[in-house]
Formats: C-alpha cells, sequence, structure tokens
C-alpha cells in the first residue's frame, strides 16, 4: 500500500481519476511510461479513489420515528412525581439519574451516527485539502525576460510574455511544469525523475538536456533541442516523438500534424543573448515583436506594397536605435512618446 499512498495524496491524479480532460491524459499517459512497473499501482489507486465516493445520505422518515419512539418511551418510563415524593430523596435521585442518562445515550448515539455519516460522505475532500500540492506561478510582462532556477536547480529563462508554472516541491517520481509563451530549459539531470513540460497540449519528457519551446504563435508550437535527447507526445493515441540535438519539431495545432526539421540555433536562441532576429519578417511580425521586445505600443499609418518583408539582425540595442536603422532602409520616419510609437509610411 506504501507505494499506492503517494498516488493517493497525489492532487493531481485524483482530479485526473474524478475529472479527466485531454491534457492530464496525455501528462499521465506520458507517466505510465516512464514508469510501467507502476501500472498496477494506478489500477489500484483508481479503484480506492473511486470507492471513496459514498452516496450522500439521509435518514428516512421511518428511522426518525423510531428514534423519537425510543425517546418518547424513555421518558413515559420516568417516575411520577408523586410516587418519587413518597421513596426515600436517595432512591429517587439514583431512579432519574438512570433514566436521564438512557434518554442521554441514545440522544448521543443519534449525533454520534450522524458525525460518522458525515465524515463517510466527506473523506475525498478532506484528503484533498491534507495533499493539495501547492503551485509557484513566475510570469513576464512584455518587454521583460526572466532566468531563475527551479527546486531541482534546473535553470529557466522566459521571455517576454511567458509564464510558467511549476510545484513548490516535486513529486518524488517525476518533475513536472506548465509553460506558455516561450522558455528555454537547462534540466538538472535526475534518471529516476524526468522533467515533463506541459505546453498548449504537448508533452516534452527530458532527464538532463537543454531546449527551447515556443508557443506564442496560435497556431503552431515549436521544440527546439540543443543538448541530451527529448521526447514528445502531443495526443493520447499520437506516436512519441524522439528529437536529437540540431533538431527541432514543429506542431501545427489546425491540421494535428508534426514535422521535425533541422532548426538555426543562432535564429531560435537569439533572444536569449539580447539579440532580435528578423528573417523575412512581414510587416505584422515586426510590429508584434517590437512591441513585446520593448513593451511599447505601435500605431502606423500609410501603406506598404504587399510582399513587403525585412531581414536584420539588433543586437542589444535600443528602440530608436532599431527604428532609426530600419526607417533608412524602409522609407518610413516614426514618433516616439513614452510607450507609444507612431510609424508614417512616406507616399
Amino acid at each position: 500500500m506504501s507505494q499506492v499512498n503517494d498516488l493517493l495524496e497525489d492532487l493531481e491524479f485524483i482530479r485526473w481519476v474524478k475529472y479527466p480532460d485531454n491534457e492530464l491524459a496525455i501528462f499521465w499517459k506520458s507517466w505510465m511510461d516512464a514508469n510501467p512497473d507502476r501500472i498496477e499501482d494506478i489500477k489500484l489507486a483508481r479503484e480506492i479513489i473511486l470507492g471513496l465516493e459514498f452516496p450522500s445520505r439521509k435518514a428516512s422518515p421511518d428511522t426518525k420515528k423510531e428514534v423519537l419512539s425510543r425517546i418518547l418511551r424513555a421518558k413515559d418510563n420516568l417516575p411520577d412525581v408523586q410516587q418519587a415524593a413518597t421513596e426515600p430523596v436517595q432512591r429517587v435521585w439514583r431512579k432519574k439519574t438512570w433514566q436521564l442518562s438512557k434518554v442521554a445515550a441514545i440522544l448521543a448515539g443519534v449525533f454520534l451516527l450522524s458525525i460518522l455519516l458525515l465524515n463517510l460522505t466527506n473523506t475525498g475532500q478532506k484528503e484533498k485539502v491534507l495533499h493539495r500540492t501547492t503551485w509557484v506561478s513566475k510570469t513576464t510582462n512584455a518587454g521583460e525576460k526572466l532566468n531563475f532556477r527551479l527546486p531541482d536547480q534546473t535553470v529557466v529563462s522566459l521571455n517576454a510574455g511567458s509564464s510558467l508554472e511549476y510545484p513548490e516541491t516535486f513529486d518524488s517520481t517525476v518533475r513536472l511544469v506548465k509553460l506558455k509563451g516561450e522558455g528555454f530549459f537547462e534540466v538538472s539531470k535526475n534518471a529516476k525523475q524526468p522533467f515533463k513540460v506541459i505546453s498548449d497540449g504537448l508533452t516534452t519528457t527530458a532527464l538532463g538536456t537543454s531546449f527551447n519551446i515556443n508557443t506564442k504563435n496560435n497556431n503552431k508550437l515549436k521544440i527546439s533541442l540543443v543538448t541530451g535527447k527529448v521526447s514528445i507526445t502531443y495526443g493520447v493515441d499520437s506516436p512519441d516523438y524522439f528529437l536529437s540535438p540540431g533538431e527541432e519539431l514543429s506542431y501545427t495545432k489546425s491540421d494535428n500534424k508534426a514535422d521535425v526539421h533541422q532548426f538555426n540555433e543562432n535564429h531560435v536562441l537569439g533572444w536569449r543573448f539580447g539579440r532580435l532576429i528578423f528573417k523575412r519578417s512581414t510587416l505584422k511580425e515586426v510590429k508584434e515583436s517590437l512591441e513585446e521586445w520593448y513593451g511599447v505600443e505601435i500605431s502606423i499609418t500609410g501603406s506598404t506594397r504587399n510582399d513587403w518583408r525585412f531581414n536584420g539582425t539588433f543586437e542589444n540595442q535600443t528602440l530608436e536605435n532599431v527604428l532609426n536603422s530600419m526607417s533608412n532602409i524602409e522609407n518610413f520616419h516614426y514618433k516616439i512618446e513614452n510607450k507609444k510609437v507612431n510609424i508614417v509610411f512616406n507616399p
């Protein structure tokens, strides 16, 4: 049973058993693949949790009548006041005490039975309160980047407009985190405790490695491996993908398809070193990148040709230097006022 206790005390496991969803299903499938010797524990823990769901029980009208009848009969058996007056004071006192104790015992029994039924009904809820996992959240706004360590000494870099959730203390068998936006992970090695990142439906599993995950595009997710090896799952029935260093998986949500290819490390990881890189970027992509990178709001006046594209790399440059360089090439002028930028394309 000791092997099952850690599952019974895991709030995420209980939630998966009682209220399953796709994200939880993907995670626990990956967990079972990594821990095949625990499958029987999973089955037993599920049976125990589902078996603890007691229906709400209320006393029936017949039960209530029977309890009331017992109390009234006990009351009728109390000695008459006039008869009691003719008996010795000590004997009367003992009889009354005995009768009152009988009534009190019946009432106490009813009360204890009610408490027992209530405890059985709320067992699951109490266990959840006692063993709730405490989650920590790290978030970056537009124009911000953040580096920090997780409890297992894994180093995380968050790009602007991103967030990471992780437990205050990792589970004994798995290290699970949840990413939104873009982040780079340098995972601390621990062969007995796989590191898993859930990002918009995909689960990336690693032992000791470094990789980048980008979920900023609403329809396309990218996972780029720098060192080590990772496995990726994006559906309950989908095959696992294994990446080697220099490989990137691109997953398109609209058609539920994945593709593995080589990637440009400088282009993918440039944000970590202050490099803002544009590669045949559209005006919309340039605008969104500048807004996120510098934390500003940009308005554009005038029109550009339909095939407008921009290429360029800026390393640790101010917004004014970037716009000045771009304006000399793309024929526009600009004005910066606090956090607002107006770009006007010349006719």
